[in-house]
């Protein structure tokens, strides 16, 4: 053996006799991976291993996008949550109004590593639900009653349907063609009250309509009465006109002002005006004004409605 040879030798001996003394030492198995980072290192590794081990596998759109349907169905008012053809991330909430609800940030907070799903669900959840009751209109004082066409009515329904379901809304018979509705009123929309929204303030029908005409009373109090060409009509709208022929305490003040019995027409829901019925030329203008105007997708009634004894009758 060569000089070389031997120095080798010995190097290649002294490095395997430090690793078994290191191994023996510390009583571990000699062929395990060398400690780094001190003492902890080893059990601080096995914990990210077993944390990694243990998370959950990513979940998918469509997963989430069931999570959230069947979340969201439960909130008070909605009535459909559906996906978006052709837009899977995106579900289409209808209550009171249509929203759209996105889906990205939730799939990415949901499949980022040591997230609290349940946490992440929660959060989009009741932030939608706030967002429904801050906008709600139909809230015990938000109430209010109006007269709608019947016909009119049974369109909303169909074309407002969820899913197939008609939106059947809190309605009663009024007068001739003419319906009695519950509306929840807010400063930037009047909207048909739906019949399934009574669970959720606790009221029956009656007590709907019990609460929604003490409110419009309320508000139509204020209302005054102008002379137009010889006929009465509303000199401070309120957009309830058309309700006051729901109040028996309004017709009386009016008979008295115009001395004798009373004639009406709604031709549009947001128009009322009053003659004489026993003056020929009051009636003649009556319904003049219902062949101009008692027409088109605002209107209510083409007749001419009498009061006698307390009740209206078509003349």
């Amino acid at each position: 053996m060569n000089v070389y040879s031997f120095i080798a030798s010995m190097l290649i001996m002294a490095d395997l006799s430090l690793q078994t003394n290191i191994g023996f030492a510390q009583g571990v198995d000699p062929n395990a991976p060398l400690p780094t980072g001190g003492t902890n290192s080893r059990p601080a590794q096995a914990g990210v291993i077993a944390r990694l081990a243990e998370a959950p596998p990513p979940l998918s759109l469509a997963e989430v996008s069931a999570e959230m349907q069947s979340r969201l169905l439960k909130l008070p008012g909605v009535r459909s949550v559906s996906e978006m053809p052709g837009t899977p991330a995106i579900l289409r909430l209808i209550a009171h109004n249509e929203s759209m609800v996105g889906l990205n940030t939730l799939m990415d907070r949901l499949n980022t590593p040591g997230s609290d799903r349940e946490s992440e669900y929660r959060r989009l959840e009741t932030n939608i639900a706030m967002m429904l009751a801050r906008t709600d209109p139909f809230k015990p004082d938000n109430l209010r009653v109006v007269i709608r066409p019947r016909e009119a009515i049974d369109t909303f329904e169909t074309e407002s349907a969820a899913q197939g379901i008609p939106n059947v809304v809190v309605r009663r018979a009024f007068l001739g063609e003419l319906e009695e509705v519950v509306v929840g009123d807010t400063p930037t929309t009047i909207a048909l009250m739906p019949a399934s929204r009574l669970a959720d303030l606790g009221l029956s029908p009656e007590q709907a309509f019990e609460r929604a005409r003490a409110n419009t009373e309320m508000q139509i109090a204020a209302i005054t009465w102008q002379s137009v060409n010889g006929l009465l009509e509303v000199a401070n709208p309120s957009g309830y006109e058309t309700s006051l022929l729901a109040f028996e305490s309004v017709w009386s003040s009016v008979e008295t002002q115009l001395g004798g019995p009373i004639a009406v027409i709604v031709p549009t829901r947001d128009k009322i005006i009053v003659g004489r019925a026993d003056k020929s030329a009051d009636m003649a203008r009556l319904q003049d004004i219902l062949n101009d105007e008692a027409k088109g997708p605002r209107l209510l009634s083409p007749r001419i409605w009498v009061r006698a004894a307390g009740k209206w009758t078509e003349r």
